[in-house]
C-alpha cells in the first residue's frame, strides 16, 4: 500500500526528481507518499508526516481529485491530529474512489482518532482488509486498533483472537522488518492475554535480542513466568529489566509478590520497601509491604499500612479482603459487624460511576465486593450473623444489595441449622423426628454424607427408650406397646427422609449404600432408597417404583418424579469437519466439500457460510426464550450468552464464535508453531 523497500533511498531520489522538476505531480505523489510511510511506519514522526502534507497539498494543486495524496493529505493531518481538515480530503476521497482499501484505511485511523467507541474505526479497517488483501499494512493497523479495544477494558476473547489473527496476517504478507519487531511485541501481548504462554515466550526471547524492545520483553518475560509459576525465573527477568529501564515501583512490587510466593519475607520486605521510596503513593507496593508484614507476624504493622492504602485508593479490594481477614482471624465479630453497617449505609447515595484521573470507578460494584467480603467474614465466625444482616438491610432502599445481602442471611441461617442437624445426626436415637427429617432433607446439599449415613442407625432399643422418654413410663403393657409402634412409624418416615436426604446431597459414592436398603429394607422403605436413587439418575429405579405405582394406580407421581429429576442434557462440543459429502448444513443444505468447513455435532451441522451471515443479521435475530437450546451445542439462552433462531435453527454464540474464530486460530496456532 505505501513504499517500505529501500525507503532512505528513494526518498533522496525523490527529493532530487522534486527539486529537479518543481512542477511535475508524479514524483512529487510517489515522495508524498514515502514520506507517509516514513513517518507512520518507520518512526519518522510528525516532521515526516508534515513533509508528506506539503508534497501532497502540492500535488493536489495541480491534480485536485488525485484520490492518493488526497489519502496521504488525510492521514498526516490526522496524525497531526487535525480531524476536521483530515475529515474534508478523506471525504473527498471516499466520493472519487470508495472502493480504495487506502481510503477505507484512512478513515478508520480518522474515527479511532476522534475515539469513536461504536466500532466505526474497526470496520473501516476490516473493509480496507477486504479491499486490499495482500498489503500488511492494514491488518498491522487493525491488529493495534482491535489491541487498544481490549486494552480500554472493551474486548471479550474474540477480540483478541481478532487482533492475534490480524498480526500474523501481516507478519505473513511480508511486513517491513522495522514494524516486525512492533507485531511480534503485539502478539506476544495477546498471547499473554489469551494464555498462550508458550507462544508468548517464543516471541519474547525474540524481542529480548532487539535492543528496542529488550527491556519491555525481559518484563513480560517476568509476566509468563509468574502466570506459570516459576517464581524465581519471574525475579530474574524482572531484575534484568530494571538494569535496562532503571527501577521502578512496578518492578520492584512484582518481584516483591515473588518472593512472597516463594516465603523469602525479608526480601519480599526489602523490594516493597524501596518500591515506596521511590513512590510513596504507590498502592501496589504498600500493599506488598503489607503482605510481607502479615507474613512476618507483625499484624500491627501491616494493619497500619492496609489503613493508609485504603485511604489513599478506597476500592482496593485486595487490601480490604486483607484488613478483614486479619479481622477475622482475631475473631473480631464487633468490627466485623460496625463495618458492614458502614458499607451499606452510605450505598444508596454512591454515584453509579465515577470518572476518577482518566478511569472510570465503579463506587457501587467496589461497595458490594467489600459486602461480599465481609458476609463470608461473618459466616465464619459469628453465630449470631443472619440477625446482623437483616438489620443491616434496614440501612439502604437498594434492590440489588438488599438481595445479596437477604440471600446471605439465608445462606448463614441454613448453615447454622445444618451444623446443628449434623449434631443430631450423631445419635440419631435420641433426636429422631418426622419434623428433623424434613428438615435434613432440605439441608440435604450442606450435611456430610458421612453424617446422614449415621442418622440412618436405629435399633429397637432406641425405640424402646423413645417410647418411654416421649410417651411416660406405663405400667400396661398394650399401651407401652402402642407407644413403641407410634415411634416404629415414626422412625421409618425418619429413615425415609434420611435416605431421600441421602440422594439429594447427590453423591455418588452413597450408590452402594442406597442400592443395599433397596434390596434389605422392607418395601416401603426400599421404595424411599429407589427414590432416592432416581435423584442420582439411576434409570433402573425409576422403572422399579414405575412397577410398584402401577398396581396403585400412581404411575404419574412417579413420571412426575421422573420429570423433576430429568438431569440435563449435556452439552455438546461441536467440532468443525471438512470434506465431508455425508453431512448437510441443516439451514442451506449445501453438502461439506461445498463448503470450507462445517460445524457439526451428532444432531446437525452447519456451514461456516450461514454462520458468517447469522453473524451479520445476528442482532435481529436475537431471541428471548429462556428454553431455547442451540441445536448444536444443546445451551440455552440461560448459559450461553445468546441464542439466534437462523432460518429455524437455533445457534448460540458459542457456536458461532467456534466457526467465526476457526480459520483464525489455525493461522496463529501455525505460525507460533513455526517459531
Amino acid at each position: 500500500m505505501f513504499p517500505h523497500q529501500k525507503l532512505d533511498w528513494n526518498l533522496s531520489r525523490l527529493e532530487k526528481r522534486v527539486e529537479t522538476s518543481p512542477d511535475d505531480g508524479a514524483p512529487r505523489a510517489e515522495l508524498a507518499a514515502a514520506c507517509i510511510a516514513k513517518g507512520m511506519f518507520h518512526d519518522g514522526g510528525e516532521p515526516w508526516l508534515n513533509k508528506a502534507l506539503t508534497h501532497a497539498r502540492r500535488a493536489l494543486q495541480g491534480d485536485p481529485d488525485h484520490v492518493p495524496c488526497l489519502v496521504i493529505a488525510g492521514l498526516a493531518l490526522t496524525g497531526m491530529d487535525r480531524l476536521d481538515a483530515a475529515e474534508k480530503h478523506l471525504d473527498r476521497a471516499l466520493s472519487l474512489a470508495g472502493d480504495r482499501g487506502d481510503v477505507h484505511l484512512a478513515l478508520g485511523l480518522l474515527w479511532a482518532a476522534k475515539g469513536l467507541r461504536d466500532g466505526t474505526a474497526i470496520r473501516e479497517m476490516e473493509l480496507a482488509c477486504r479491499l486490499s488483501p495482500n498489503a500488511w499494512e492494514p491488518h498491522h493497523l487493525l491488529s493495534r486498533q482491535l489491541w487498544n479495544h481490549v486494552e480500554r477494558g472493551q474486548g471479550s476473547p474474540r477480540l483478541v483472537e481478532r487482533a492475534q489473527f490480524h498480526a500474523v496476517r501481516a507478519l505473513r504478507l511480508g511486513a517491513s522488518p522495522a514494524i516486525e519487531p512492533a507485531l511480534w511485541f503485539q502478539l506476544a501481548q495477546t498471547c499473554l492475554h489469551n494464555g498462550r504462554h508458550a507462544g508468548a515466550s517464543r516471541l519474547l526471547i525474540r524481542l529480548a535480542e532487539n535492543e528496542k524492545y529488550k527491556a519491555r520483553a525481559l518484563w513480560l518475560l517476568g509476566l509468563v513466568d509468574v502466570a506459570e509459576g516459576r517464581f524465581k525465573n519471574a525475579v530474574q527477568h524482572f531484575r534484568q529489566h530494571i538494569g535496562l529501564a532503571g527501577e521502578s515501583p512496578k518492578a520492584l512490587t512484582r518481584i516483591a509478590m515473588c518472593y512472597l510466593e516463594l516465603d523469602e519475607v525479608a526480601r519480599a520486605r526489602e523490594a516493597a520497601q524501596r518500591g515506596l521510596a521511590l513512590d510513596p503513593g504507590d498502592t501496589a507496593a504498600r500493599f506488598a509491604l503489607a503482605s510481607a508484614l502479615v507474613m512476618e507476624g507483625r499484624e500491627d504493622d501491616a494493619v497500619r499500612e492496609l489503613k493508609a492504602l485504603l485511604s489513599e485508593a478506597p476500592d482496593h479490594s485486595g487490601a480490604f479482603a486483607e484488613l478483614v481477614r486479619l479481622r477475622n482471624r482475631s475473631r473480631d465479630v464487633r468490627w466485623l459487624r460496625s463495618a458492614l453497617r458502614a458499607e451499606v449505609t452510605p450505598y444508596d447515595r454512591l454515584p453509579a460511576h465515577l470518572d476518577v484521573e482518566g478511569r472510570r470507578a465503579d463506587p457501587r460494584g467496589a461497595t458490594r465486593e467489600r459486602v461480599a467480603i465481609l458476609l463470608r467474614a461473618l459466616a465464619d465466625v459469628d453465630e449470631e450473623a443472619t440477625t446482623a444482616i437483616a438489620l443491616s438491610m434496614e440501612l439502604t432502599t437498594d434492590e440489588g444489595l438488599r438481595f445479596q445481602l437477604w440471600e446471605a442471611a439465608i445462606e448463614h441461617a441454613a448453615g447454622r441449622r445444618a451444623r446443628a442437624a449434623v449434631g443430631a445426626l450423631q445419635d440419631p436415637g435420641s433426636h429422631y423426628a418426622i419434623g428433623l427429617g424434613r428438615e435434613v432433607l432440605a439441608l440435604a446439599h450442606r450435611i456430610p454424607e458421612s453424617a446422614l449415613q449415621r442418622g440412618l442407625h436405629l435399633a429397637d432399643a432406641d425405640l424402646g427408650k423413645a417410647a418411654v422418654d416421649r410417651h411416660g413410663p406405663s405400667r400396661d403393657v398394650r399401651a407401652y406397646r402402642t407407644a413403641v409402634d407410634a415411634e416404629r412409624r415414626t422412625a421409618r418416615a425418619w429413615q425415609a427422609l434420611i435416605l431421600l436426604a441421602v440422594g439429594a446431597s447427590r453423591q455418588d459414592k452413597a450408590r452402594p449404600l442406597l442400592m443395599r436398603w433397596t434390596t434389605e429394607a422392607d418395601p416401603d422403605l426400599a421404595d424411599a432408597a429407589r427414590t432416592a436413587l432416581a435423584l442420582l439418575g439411576d434409570e433402573e429405579s425409576i422403572a422399579g417404583l414405575r412397577r410398584r405405582a402401577r398396581a396403585r394406580g400412581a404411575e404419574h407421581l412417579v413420571d412426575a418424579l421422573a420429570t423433576a429429576v430429568a438431569t440435563t442434557a449435556p452439552v455438546q462440543r461441536p467440532r468443525a469437519i471438512r470434506d465431508d459429502a455425508d453431512r448437510l448444513c441443516a439451514t442451506c443444505g449445501r453438502r461439506g466439500p461445498d463448503v470450507d468447513h462445517l460445524i457439526a455435532s451428532a444432531d446437525a451441522a452447519v456451514c461456516d457460510r450461514c454462520l458468517a451471515q447469522l453473524a451479520i443479521e445476528r442482532r435481529d435475530l436475537a431471541s428471548d426464550e429462556p428454553d431455547l437450546a442451540c441445536r448444536l451445542c444443546t445451551q440455552t439462552a440461560v448459559d450461553a450468552r445468546a441464542v439466534w433462531t437462523f432460518r429455524g435453527v437455533p445457534i448460540c454464540a458459542e457456536c458461532l464464535d467456534a466457526s467465526l474464530g476457526l480459520l483464525e486460530r489455525e493461522a496463529i496456532d501455525a505460525f507460533l508453531a513455526d517459531g
